[in-house]
């Protein structure tokens, strides 16, 4: 089997998530979790200041 022809798919995650994370599965959700916490992490710092 040749793996030459597979492409690198890359996907932007944005805070509100979509289908296409879904379709990623168990990973899709880890990904988008982490980059919502992320960004939650990030508002709450700039709340404070």
């Amino acid at each position: 089997m040749d793996h030459s022809d597979k492409k690198n798919n890359n996907y932007v995650i944005d805070s509100l998530g979509s289908l296409g994370l879904l379709a990623f599965g168990d990973i899709g959700l880890r990904e988008w979790r982490k980059f919502k916490n992320k960004n939650n992490a990030a508002k709450k710092i700039d709340e404070e200041e």
